[in-house]
């Protein structure tokens, strides 16, 4: 569903398969789905494709053929797009753990690159992508030599007690990711063709309380729900749904929404939700709007006052806004 962010309304329909993932270029030119789709139905011919639409019409113009793509939940890591949007990568797992990588463009796939031991897509600059690895590394593949170079870096976070979440937010454009725990460990690294790691900082800190632990039944205050962090990059604000809970309840829908300057790592301001939000997206205008998803719908918000403007019924998917 294509929703316009300044009235509300319901503007098309894209269908999609079971599991598929919608991505777009800058400017919103062009829009896809990365799709999965059987001759009939649940059974027979499996076809993995990327769907091309125009973004004004949203009629579709090509339908490009991928080796793979891995079945799973969609999120903008299982297909990244380049901050100029000249490729697309696209997460496979047949038979083994590996990225497509696919020219936008000109509507053909380049090159498989496997990942060994490590997942998902990270879109960095024009050429080059990072995947996040089993050890708790990171994985650089640059594209601009005759063969893909794949780098692992040294681990910088706990894989086995403390995961990032796969949602953590980035911006192709610059590299800047904030790879945020389950506990709320904020690990920031400038992704590049020599990723930039910085010094490690907690959400609970921010705002003045202790770090939670990853001991069991330790309560603390904790991000969760299924997108559960927003980046607007101009404003170096991350917005972050948190709830009290346990270690291990990074799904659960936030009670309240934190935000939070990056530059000096404290909490602007706490709101507590009268219902709890499971999704929160970000425009990265000058005058960005706030996207909260609940089991009632999508409330639209002001991002700088958090007033709402408007409710859309009914609309309870994950919301993600298209690049400028």
């Amino acid at each position: 569903m294509i929703v316009n962010g300044d009235t509300g309304d319901l503007m098309a329909t894209l269908w999609g398969a079971s599991l598929s993932t919608f991505g777009a270029g800058p400017g919103q030119k062009t829009v896809y789905v990365a799709d999965s789709i059987w001759s009939k139905g649940n059974r027979g011919t499996r076809q993995d494709l990327i769907e091309v639409y125009d973004g004004a019409s949203l009629k579709l113009t090509n339908e490009i053929v991928l080796p793979g793509r891995a079945y799973m939940n969609p999120s903008p890591q299982t297909f990244a797009i380049s901050a100029d949007g000249g490729r697309g990568y696209v997460y496979n797992m047949q038979p083994s753990s590996s990225v497509v990588v696919v020219d936008l463009a000109k509507g053909h796939v380049l090159s498989t690159v496997e990942t060994p031991g490590c997942a998902l897509a990270f879109a960095w600059g024009a050429t080059g992508f990072s995947s996040l690895c089993g050890d708790g590394s990171l994985a650089t593949v640059t594209m601009t030599g005759a063969k893909p170079a794949l780098e692992r870096s040294a681990s910088f976070f706990d894989a086995e007690h403390d995961p990032v979440f796969e949602e953590s937010p980035t911006d192709p454009k610059s590299g800047q990711t904030l790879f945020v725990s389950f506990s709320g460990v904020v690990h920031p690294v400038t992704l590049g063709a020599k990723p930039a790691f910085g010094q490690a900082w907690t959400l609970q800190e921010a705002a003045g309380l202790a770090p939670a632990s990853t001991d069991e039944g330790a309560l603390a205050w904790r991000p969760g729900g299924r997108g559960p962090m927003a980046f607007h990059v101009a404003s170096g604000k991350l917005y972050v749904l948190m709830h009290a809970g346990e270690h291990w309840t990074q799904k659960k829908p936030g009670t309240e929404l934190w935000i939070i300057d990056v530059a000096t790592h404290k909490v602007i301001r706490r709101a507590e939700l009268k219902d709890p939000a499971a999704a929160v997206a970000v425009s990265q205008d000058d005058h960005p709007v706030l996207y909260l998803s609940n089991e009632k719908g999508l409330s639209v918000r002001d991002a700088g006052t958090l007033d709402e403007l408007r409710f859309v019924d009914d609309m309870t998917g994950h919301p993600i806004v298209p690049p400028l």
